[in-house]
């Protein structure tokens, strides 16, 4: 007779189907690390806690470093995989079903453990140091950020004369915005909109908020599934680049009445607010693809109203002035809180730049401020990644080079 699994059984399993999808972090960023460099090193890992992020931890641990684990998100943490590390010995600081106040005391827990180095996400892990635990956080020797938004804060912290030590972006690095931020995000999220609310695409009026990277995916997914997409945006370049993508483009009072579904993407805070929920029509869902809880403010959606239930399963619905507003998993990112996440083979990638992130922090010996992981790094993953699917590429012959260096050497001095 069939018995039901353990917790550590099904977080296992999960981690171990990350493992077989993973041939970069397996072979490349393996043979990488193997050189000892990272032996002994402290590393706290705080990125969304589910089965891909823990994989990373367990290749880091393999090349011999001391790995502490806490989640960047206080929906995003998966039990099974909280009990399948700490089975396999990891410290993990995070715990499922947590709220704000929990997830800052984790945090402060990871902070408190004294990690040498942070693949962080968002920096909410870096930022608490600074402020709570100053002395821990001028004893960090590194950091490599996961997304736009940490980075956009790395930078800030840098011009405030307040990052004393090296940090890496991985976001910038070519194997992880152009693949990640993109394809990732713009799948994954749609998937979760459409799994949660059991709707059609094909037909639906889209508006996203934001078109970095991010928002460019979004847009182009559900445009390419046949929904009529609209673009809210702030920069003017951005904005320009929608119109040529060929998505309808305005200011929020424009785009966003008439819209059956608006995803916030800016990687910023309340990019719906009091001011566009006077936009919203009836029965619109509103779901976050950015890296904060309150890109879509909940709690001013919720001073609205007395009237609010759940109306399926991830799905809270606010009555407001005779209108029904729909939001998913509770304003937290979507893709993850209601859903699985990044596909493994996109988060092959860029686990495979937050690992050798790591390493290139541990062995180059870089100068405090905000750096990019060298372009031969990057088309060494890339390469792997090709590799790893049987493509070849051949190399550009001599005569095909520009002949500047003729030009050069002709010109008098």
């Amino acid at each position: 007779m069939a018995t039901d699994k353990s917790d550590v059984e099904i977080g296992q399993a999960q981690i171990e189907w990350v493992s077989r999808h993973s041939p970069v972090l397996n072979g490349f960023v393996r043979e990488t690390l193997s050189d000892g460099a990272l032996k002994g090193a402290r590393i706290a890992v705080v990125v969304h806690l589910e089965a891909k992020t823990a994989f990373l931890a367990t290749v880091l641990a393999d090349a011999g470093a001391e790995v502490v684990v806490a989640g960047s998100n206080p929906r995003t943490t998966r039990g099974p995989v909280v009990e399948a590390l700490k089975a396999r010995g990891l410290t993990v600081v995070s715990a499922p079903d947590g709220d704000h106040a929990s997830w800052e005391r984790e945090l402060l827990a990871a902070a408190d453990w004294a990690p040498h180095y942070i693949i962080d996400d968002g920096a909410e892990l870096t930022l608490r140091m600074g402020k709570f635990r100053p002395k821990l956080y001028a004893n960090l020797k590194g950091v490599s950020e996961e997304t736009t938004t940490g980075t956009a804060r790395l930078h800030a912290l840098r011009a405030a004369g307040k990052l004393p030590f090296a940090a890496l972006t991985a976001n910038d690095a070519r194997c992880k915005h152009l693949f990640d931020n993109r394809y990732a995000t713009g799948q994954t999220t749609l998937q979760a909109i459409l799994r949660l609310t059991n709707r059609q695409i094909a037909g639906a009026r889209v508006a996203v908020i934001g078109y970095g990277y991010v928002g460019r995916g979004i847009a182009l997914y559900a445009k390419a599934m046949g929904a009529h997409t609209r673009v809210v945006e702030t920069d003017p370049v951005r904005a320009l680049e929608a119109h040529m993508d060929g998505h309808k483009v305005g200011t929020a009072a424009d785009m966003l009445p008439g819209a059956t579904m608006v995803i916030a993407a800016t990687g910023g805070m309340r990019a719906v607010g009091m001011s566009e929920f006077a936009h919203l029509d009836h029965d619109v869902l509103l779901a976050n693809a950015g890296h904060h809880d309150l890109e879509i403010d909940v709690d001013v959606l919720a001073g609205l109203t007395n009237d609010r239930k759940e109306t399926r399963p991830g799905i809270t619905t606010f009555r407001v002035q005779e209108r029904d507003l729909h939001v998913l998993s509770g304003g937290a990112l979507v893709n993850i809180a209601g859903g699985s996440g990044h596909p493994v083979e996109i988060m092959d990638l860029t686990f495979a730049v937050q690992g050798l992130g790591a390493h290139h922090l541990v062995s180059a010996k870089l100068a405090p401020g905000v750096h990019i992981i060298p372009k031969a790094l990057d088309d060494a993953i890339a390469a792997a990644k090709l590799k790893s699917m049987g493509i070849s590429l051949s190399e550009a012959r001599s005569e095909q080079e520009d002949d500047i260096a003729q030009w050069i050497e002709g010109m008098p001095k």
